[in-house]
């Protein structure tokens, strides 16, 4: 005869034995993947959200010219991996594509630390400043640097965040 305790044993086990035969793994398209730590708000073949930069040297930066590609990079002086990528990018040779225009933004930074830390690094890119994050803040929620690739026409073509080494390899075109 089997006593209440091991009855109780039974059909716990028989439910854990059940429960773990559900499928708990559903196809990828029914599972909300988050494949990005920060929320973004542009996607790809979105238009630039911006028209124009000025440059810590007070040069207009026309982001609408068709015809040219573009290579919009959000970063922080103060971020190692913005440091790293904006060194890679000293030797890239799309600082030397004409076809291109390269402008990194500097997020919450006002120009004389721009400046400073361009001059303490020789960085070659074109430099703008985000004091206030409204520029930011048209991309994603957080995480930097980025690298957004757009078209000659203005779409954008993929923005990635460009964590850790080998940064100029998520350079999509």
């Amino acid at each position: 005869m089997i006593n209440k305790a091991s009855k109780l044993l039974i059909v716990c086990s028989t439910l854990v034995l059940f429960s773990a035969c559900q499928s708990t793994n559903l196809s990828d398209d029914t599972v909300p993947q988050s494949k990005n730590k920060y929320v973004e708000f542009i996607h790809s073949g979105d238009i630039l959200p911006i028209k124009s930069m000025t440059t810590i040297e007070g040069k207009e930066v026309n982001l609408e010219h068709i015809g040219k590609k573009k290579l919009v990079i959000l970063f922080a002086t103060w971020c190692s991996d913005s440091n790293r990528l904006l060194k890679a990018m000293n030797n890239s040779p799309l600082l030397e594509d004409e076809t291109i225009e390269v402008i990194a933004i500097a997020r919450e930074e006002d120009k004389e630390t721009v400046k400073k830390w361009r001059q303490d690094r020789n960085i070659k890119v074109q430099l703008a400043v985000d004091l206030d994050r409204e520029i930011y803040k048209k991309f994603a929620s957080g995480g930097i640097p980025r690298l957004i690739t757009v078209t000659e026409n203005n779409k954008i073509i993929k923005m990635n965040l460009a964590e850790g080494s080998e940064q100029l390899k998520k350079i999509v075109w």
